[in-house]
């Protein structure tokens, strides 16, 4: 075939993936979403029964090169022929890639039956790797008393029965019990070493009151670098304190911080802590 021949052949479809933002692909730890879909549009000589196939290519965190054959050879459904192409891939392949690494999707059919029967290359979709940051605190009945992973008591919670895991319902959680006057302060700290500076990270909490007599608990989510969440008012239902901050240093400092000292009343629950990146 010549190039002119080439030239007026008509334009192949790019692989898309739903989940991609732009170029970027944000790649979740497996509890999180079940993984993404890859989509290509109807060719112009699609048919049903049309073997496809899709491999995916990158860079692992251990410097080796990932190479994953997704689709082999598989027949275009009759459903694909009037939707165009679709499959889903869990999340499970992309365990271990490398953080700003590209991916490559690379998918190809054979669009007619020449001498050499290869199939036609469809233009590759390459995409960067973001590996989203998560770190969850949650709590069970083997937990200890002063190191929740990596969640140290604070002055606000220096007598040890201050704090306490105990059963909650189906579950368990971190109870504080406020048996003293001292109880405003840093309640929980925890230093974290590999934030990227520039990121946008959301820290939060689940917390709740649970004896709703006297004082009423008043948190506080706080950084190195400033308040993330100002002082709340915690009611009996779950309440969620969220925010979002930016890393301004790979080392910093995140603080649940008491702003009630009484120990008459100022009783809460706190089910989870989590870190993640956006």
């Amino acid at each position: 075939m010549s190039n002119n021949e080439s030239n007026l052949l008509p334009r192949l479809p790019t692989p898309l993936v739903k989940q991609a933002v732009g170029k970027f692909l944000t790649v979740p730890t497996p509890d999180g979403e079940s993984g993404i879909t890859v989509d290509v549009a109807r060719w112009r000589t699609i048919e049903v029964g049309q073997p496809t196939t899709l491999h995916i290519c990158g860079y692992n965190r251990d410097g080796s090169t990932m190479m994953q054959l997704i689709v082999d050879k598989e027949p275009v459904t009759q459903d694909e022929y009037v939707k165009g192409w679709s499959r889903d891939i869990s999340w499970e392949h992309f365990q271990g890639l490398l953080d700003r690494s590209h991916l490559m999707f690379v998918f190809q059919v054979p669009l007619e039956n020449g001498e050499c029967g290869c199939p036609d290359l469809f233009p590759p979709l390459s995409l960067e790797v973001v590996l989203r940051y998560e770190d969850v605190t949650t709590f069970s009945a083997k937990d200890g008393t002063d190191n929740w992973n990596g969640w140290m008591r604070g002055e606000a919670a220096a007598d040890p029965r201050d704090l306490t895991v105990r059963q909650d319902g189906n579950g368990y959680a971190l109870f504080s019990n406020t048996f003293t006057s001292r109880s405003s302060g840093v309640l929980l700290s925890k230093s974290f070493q590999d934030l990227e500076v520039g990121r946008v990270y959301t820290f939060g909490i689940d917390v709740r009151r649970w004896i709703n007599r006297y004082a009423v608990p008043v948190l506080s989510l706080e950084s190195s670098a400033g308040v993330i969440v100002p002082p709340t008012e915690i009611t009996s239902a779950v309440n969620r304190l969220e925010g979002s901050f930016t890393a301004d240093s790979s080392q910093m400092d995140l603080e649940i911080v008491s702003h009630i000292a009484t120990g008459v009343g100022n009783d809460y629950i706190i089910s989870k802590i989590w870190l993640t990146s956006l």
